[in-house]
């Protein structure tokens, strides 16, 4: 059922397992038996496939185990786990935590999802402060339940969000009905959307919500009989084709409007790419080999990795300028062809009344495509304190396996600037030089316990905002904090807050391009966008370095060539 080159890729992915995980998979076996008195079974056509794929996914890796169980042999057990159909795929979880649970072939886009959960399933993340305290105000377990399409990136987005929210807290009990494989459920619901999320059984919405905004609307359903809707993304709910017109579950959102039209451009190509670095081009030479027509935008403003005296960790261009590479991708490119360079910044992206993209520059020339990958990357947010700008790329860096190296056995100081900001662990530092500093904020709130703990491990602590960084043209002596003292430095570990691309917003108030809590792009775990035909790749969607943006490049440009003839028209 899954083809050899997605096996490969799993049997990488799964090897990083820290733990084995366990299917419990429930299917109806067929019989040709009648019993008197009893009702007839249901056929079951999803089951021998569901069966199929999932005997392929463990067979990847001696960590997956499937347990299979008959629905109408084991009535205790269906019982006490709370199946009510078949196929039904679980990940059961310890400590009294209800499964996750997931009904339908998993296939699609929902398959994808299903990897990324089994991948994180051992060893769940922490969800991020904000999250967590939302999380912490739930009082007993909480249902959420998802209708959706496996066709359709919004649906993948909706399961993610509702899956990803289980891994973060144990109360929260996370279905997913796949609409394919039960499309009665539509009209038992009265649904006229998908995807649609239901909470506590009661109440619902269509579309998509981000983490953060379903958590807050599944604590308020726990707690209130009227909840406020949750906002979700512009265009992201599809009404149902033939679904009957009952209102959807509890009060409906707004009907969302298409995003209006425009004229299409008279030029066109296959794809266009909003980006020119490792991630755009890596996805150009991909996409010209494949013989496709593509067109690369490139803001003439300053790339972010301007600063940059080489990049490093990318096996064959270790230490190479980020101009060098650039000229050296170009050359590759035009090798072989079909890719032009457009040294404009893209205002725009707007879909014509023929179902493609049309691209808009701030000069006001048009492009038209019919796929779009985002590959602008992100700001930093270079704080506002004197000597910082001028010592950026230098002797303030931002990433130690991108510049650790180059200042190896220095006297370095970590920079903790606020509670959850980005930083970098104190003792991996160590990699690079023991001679560490730490500088926390002045709202940073350490406890003397693991102060203590830090000292005790050698390293110096000084607490206090950072209000200049003294230096002789880039080269750091030391820094002033807050009440006066001053430290002698040698380089300032320090990552800025990440800011997403103006375009961005644009993009989600015009085209409906879903965002994440942070304001980023939000992608399935194909980084495809809820708009079908934009994708999203390197650090646009948080890749750290030149070589992880470079593959998430890549592996976009291989999907779409990959589905390029099973599209309509193609």
């Amino acid at each position: 059922m899954i083809p050899e080159n997605v096996l490969a890729a799993l049997r990488q992915r799964f090897e990083l397992l820290p733990a084995p995980v366990t299917i419990d998979y429930f299917h109806q076996g067929e019989s040709g038996l009648i019993v008197p008195g009893a009702a007839p079974r249901t056929p079951c056509p999803a089951c021998g496939p569901t069966k199929e794929t999932l005997e392929d996914l463990v067979g990847v890796s001696p960590k997956l185990r499937l347990v299979t169980h008959e629905f109408h042999a084991e009535p205790q057990l269906v019982e006490s786990w709370n199946v009510e159909r078949v196929p039904a795929v679980l990940l059961r979880r310890g400590g009294g935590a209800p499964p996750l649970r997931y009904y339908g072939l998993p296939q699609g886009l929902f398959f994808e999802v299903l990897v990324e959960v089994i991948s994180a399933f051992p060893a769940p993340p922490s969800p991020p402060a904000a999250l967590a305290e939302v999380l912490d105000r739930l009082t007993d377990t909480l249902s959420i339940v998802v209708v959706g399409s496996m066709r359709h990136p919004a649906g993948a987005q909706a399961v993610a969000s509702a899956y990803q929210l289980a891994l973060f807290s144990n109360k929260i009990e996370a279905t997913v009905i796949e609409a394919e494989t039960f499309p009665e459920v539509l009209q038992q619901l009265g649904l006229g959307e998908l995807p649609s999320t239901i909470v506590a059984g009661k109440h619902g919405f269509s579309g998509v919500a981000n983490t953060m905004a379903l958590a807050q609307f599944s604590v308020d359903a726990q707690q209130s009989d009227s909840p406020m809707l949750p906002q979700v993304a512009p265009g992201s709910a599809a009404a149902i084709g033939g679904a009957p017109g009952a209102p959807p579950v509890s009060a409906p959102q707004p009907a969302q409007s298409e995003p209006p039209t425009v004229e299409p451009a008279e030029e066109k190509v296959d794809v266009a790419i909003v980006g020119g670095g490792p991630a755009g081009l890596q996805a150009a030479l991909v996409l010209v080999r494949a013989r496709k027509s593509v067109a690369v935008f490139d803001a003439p403003s300053p790339a972010r990795n301007a600063a940059s005296h080489g990049v490093h960790n990318f096996i064959g261009i270790e230490g190479m300028l980020p101009a060098d590479l650039t000229q050296t991708a170009w050359e590759q490119i035009d090798a072989v062809g079909g890719a032009s360079l457009h040294r404009a910044e893209v205002a725009n992206v707007e879909r014509d009344h023929e179902g493609e993209f049309v691209l808009t520059t701030a000069e006001g020339d048009r492009l038209g495509a019919h796929h779009v990958i985002l590959a602008f990357g992100h700001r930093d947010a270079i704080p506002d304190i004197p000597g910082f700008a001028e010592c950026w790329g230098d002797t303030v860096i931002s990433c130690p396996f991108c510049d650790g190296y180059e200042h190896r056995d220095r006297v370095w100081g970590l920079v903790v600037p606020s509670t959850g900001a980005k930083a970098t662990p104190p003792l991996f530092a160590y990699n690079w030089t023991d001679k560490v500093k730490v500088f926390l904020g002045g709202e940073v709130d350490l406890p003397e316990e693991m102060a203590a703990a830090l000292e005790a491990q050698g390293l110096e602590l000084h607490r206090g905002d950072i209000t200049a960084i003294n230096h002789d043209d880039g080269t750091i002596a030391s820094v002033t904090l807050a009440g006066g003292e001053t430290v002698p430095i040698e380089t300032l570990l320090w990552s800025p807050e990440s800011l997403p691309s103006p375009l961005v917003e644009r993009l989600a108030r015009g085209l409906g391009l879903a965002v994440d809590e942070e304001g980023f792009v939000a992608v399935s775990p194909m980084q495809q966008t809820n708009v079908e035909g934009v994708w999203a790749a390197g650090d646009a969607i948080g890749s750290t370095m030149a070589m992880d943006a470079a593959r998430s490049g890549g592996a976009v440009a291989m999907l779409i060539v990959q589905g390029w003839f099973e599209e309509p028209g193609h």
